[in-house]
């Protein structure tokens, strides 16, 4: 089958086949987690569905700042002087419980009570089909072999011409099919890093940023004249730079970034 067809013929059917293998690979990714069960997440999930645990934290902290319960302590600490807001969400009552009493944002970050709420986060967001299960995982993961195959059926032919003396073909289509060989293991190594989020999730995502469009930092949006919902909501979908900006200071306090202008979505698993 490998010597049967000259070398610019199975140049052309090795493209076809990648092409295929390529398709397959994409169809898992975008079927898996496809469909989502239960309510929309909240601000603070969606904060973890666009750039994890530290996101969703630094919302959470947005949250107790513009209800007025945080304030700066000596030697870069933060801590609370009231309640948090009713019908706070998970996440933020344990940020709340950690600033009882000074901390620095690493402390918190560490902090037990944070770290269990993080879990129940992730468990709600797996169960609702916004994250994807480790089998779900797999299965992606999976869905990348058709490539590697395809890449080892290339690779069996060069190698046997070189040591067995038959004929590939000419130095082009030598050249070619070695260099489709490699794009293809190096397209295949890079879809094996499957994404956290499903692909209900993912659109989301895109559906929420694209409706709240004129709340990206890019546009600069006026934040005195916005509310705490569109300041939370902005910091999920694009970031945490909106915190930055109405308060500077507290904002460096919790992590964030200036010279980070976006999230960068994590294509691994997160660890935390």
């Amino acid at each position: 089958m490998l010597w049967g067809v000259s070398g610019p013929l199975f140049l052309l059917d090795y493209v076809t086949a990648v092409a295929v293998a390529l398709a397959v690979a994409l169809a898992v990714r975008e079927l898996t987690g496809r469909r989502a069960r239960g309510a929309e997440p909240d601000t603070v999930e969606l904060a973890y569905l666009t750039d994890r645990a530290g996101l969703a934290c630094q919302v959470g902290m947005g949250v107790l700042h513009r209800a007025g319960v945080v304030h700066r302590g000596e030697l870069a600490t933060l801590a609370v002087d009231g309640p948090p807001p009713p019908r706070s969400a998970p996440l933020v009552r344990a940020l709340h419980a950690a600033l009882r009493r000074p901390q620095t944002w690493a402390a918190v970050l560490a902090d037990p009570g944070v770290g269990r709420a993080l879990r129940r986060l992730v468990g709600r967001l797996v169960r609702d089909g916004w994250l994807l299960s480790p089998a779900q995982r797999r299965r992606v993961a999976w869905g990348t072999l058709p490539l590697f195959a395809v890449a080892a059926v290339g690779l069996t032919r060069l190698l046997d011409s070189a040591v067995e003396g038959r004929d590939a073909g000419g130095p082009a289509s030598v050249v070619g099919l070695l260099l489709c060989c490699l794009a293809t293991v190096l397209g295949g190594w890079w879809l094996c890093e499957v994404p956290e989020t499903g692909a209900a999730a993912r659109r989301l995502l895109r559906r929420l940023r694209r409706r709240h469009a004129d709340l990206d930092p890019q546009r600069r949006p006026a934040w005195s004249e916005r509310g705490t919902e569109e300041l939370l909501t902005a910091m999920a979908l694009f970031g945490p730079r909106p915190l930055l900006a109405v308060d500077p200071r507290f904002g460096e306090l919790v992590g964030i970034d200036a010279e980070r202008t976006r999230p960068t979505p994590q294509r691994k698993l997160a660890r935390s």
